[in-house]
């Protein structure tokens, strides 16, 4: 039994000084909590994606939820469903208030498409409405990898025009809803907006005011962006090269083996690097020269896997997925959107942010400089830090002025 107790004690401080001498950035907040996460992150994403969806649901009711859902402010709720899909409705307005209209803010979470629950978010949209004074709809849409592309957009598209459809319901202003999201929950609103704005087939619903977008990914062709490369290798930055990588491929369906190739950069064909589509959408010539200082080096585009390319361009090409893709923005409403310095996807919005400015798009482009992925959370949250509080009172403010 000695022998047993001085092994698991040895391990325990094996592991210790392993998280503690791990490479983090220098200038980044909270370090510690960032490596507890960003250890327990692989692990909840691997086990959700091998566990039966009802044992995930179990598991993480049993160690998350409560806490979640407790941490947040009380406000009047709701669970129901728009276009066949589950949604909670946070509805924080008083008796006295009926009369005047409200803005609303339609929420996917996210999670990689493969984590992430309505209930985890709880505490955060019912912060978000309380703040903001909105009406907020989370969307439950469906997760990979038993639901895989176009399920999510597909659920939050769904979803958005039926609550389009019903908002004198809520005594909601029609000329005043959002979308938002937080990293593929980003990827998902930023979809959505352009859904909404360019197929023929919603062009009666009410257009929506604003798409709110929280360190988004934009887009799996190029993994050689400036803040791929200049995070992508921190094992305590939540996400990597590896693990979005991973996300990715889940999410998109694609073989487990081109999971290696793509966080090299060699999921797509040197032609395909080098097209006018590609220099258009997707230049780091976007991206301001103060993001390419330091561990940034002009990518080549003289290599890459042809075979794999062709097996995978049409999801990559695709603006469902790759709101970056899309080569004309013009007439997109109006975009908030958030980059973190030590965040792999900073450029995926500061690409987009740069090219809806040149489309017309008004933007409001936030960047925290001490930032992180998964920084936006509840007041006092668990990941929460300076930068964290400043850029949640940043985006209340700006709701209240201009949703």
């Amino acid at each position: 039994m000695a022998v047993i107790r001085t092994a698991l004690l040895a391990c325990l401080v094996g592991i210790v000084l392993y998280v503690y001498f791990e490479p983090i950035p220098d200038a980044i907040e909270i370090p510690w909590k960032l490596k507890l996460i960003s250890h327990l992150f692989p692990v909840t994403s691997r086990l959700a994606s091998i566990m039966p969806e009802g044992e995930v649901k179990t598991w993480l009711d049993t160690f998350l939820v409560g806490a979640m859902r407790s941490s947040g402010p009380n406000v009047t709720y709701r669970d129901t469903t728009y276009g066949g899909v589950p949604v909670r409705v946070f509805d924080d307005q008083h008796d006295g208030e009926k009369a005047a209209k409200r803005p609303a803010i339609v929420y996917y979470h996210g999670g990689g498409w493969i984590l992430g629950r309505v209930d985890l978010y709880h505490a955060l949209t019912s912060e978000i409405a309380r703040e903001t004074g909105a009406v907020v709809v989370s969307v439950e849409y469906r997760l990979a990898p038993k639901h895989v592309f176009p399920a999510a957009i597909d659920d939050c598209t769904a979803a958005t025009v039926g609550f389009l459809q019903h908002l004198q319901d809520l005594n909601v202003d029609p000329t005043r809803v959002a979308v938002m999201g937080d990293s593929a929950g980003g990827n998902l609103a930023a979809a959505v907006a352009q859904r909404l704005t360019f197929d023929p087939k919603y062009k009666k619903l009410p257009g929506l005011k604003m798409q709110v977008l929280i360190y988004p990914c934009l887009q799996a062709f190029d993994y050689q962006t400036p803040s791929i490369q200049q995070n992508g290798d921190y094992k305590t930055v939540i996400l990597n090269r590896v693990n979005t990588a991973w996300f990715l491929s889940v999410y998109l369906n694609f073989s487990p083996s081109f999971r290696t190739p793509m966080s090299l950069n060699q999921h797509t064909s040197a032609k395909a690097k080098r097209s006018p589509l590609i220099k258009k959408c997707l230049s780091h010539d976007l991206i301001p020269d103060e993001f390419k200082q330091t561990g940034y080096k002009a990518p080549s585009t003289d290599f890459g896997d042809e075979d794999i390319y062709k097996e995978i361009k049409d999801v990559l090409l695709n603006p469902d997925f790759s709101p970056l893709m899309r080569e004309d923005l013009r007439g997109l409403p109006e975009a908030y959107i958030l980059t973190a310095e030590y965040d792999v996807l900073r450029d995926d919005g500061i690409m987009y942010a740069k090219r809806l400015e040149k489309a017309g798009v008004p933007v409001t482009w936030k960047h925290y400089k001490k930032g992180y992925h998964a920084m936006f959370d509840i007041k006092g949250g668990f990941r929460s830090s300076p930068s964290s509080e400043l850029a949640s009172e940043d985006f209340y403010n700006f709701a209240k002025k201009h949703l």
